[in-house]
């Protein structure tokens, strides 16, 4: 499953503050030409977003109502 790969990666970053962690898989050519041109576009879009200056990124729960 994605998510939990990500969420391994965020929490392996956690413990090696000193390396920058690098998040998702690599995609392969091949898997590349897998893709419509509007997917690429937005996993473009999302790699903008994702790698913009001065941005953080925090990770919250949800807080359980009882």
């Amino acid at each position: 499953n994605y998510a939990a790969l990500i969420q391994q990666q965020i929490n392996e970053d956690k413990k090696n503050l000193r390396e920058k962690t690098v998040y998702g898989i690599q995609l392969t050519e091949e898997k590349l030409n897998d893709f419509r041109d509007e997917q690429i576009g937005q996993l473009k879009e999302l790699m903008e977003e994702a790698t913009k200056a001065n941005k953080k990124i925090t990770v919250s729960k949800d807080l359980e109502h009882k």
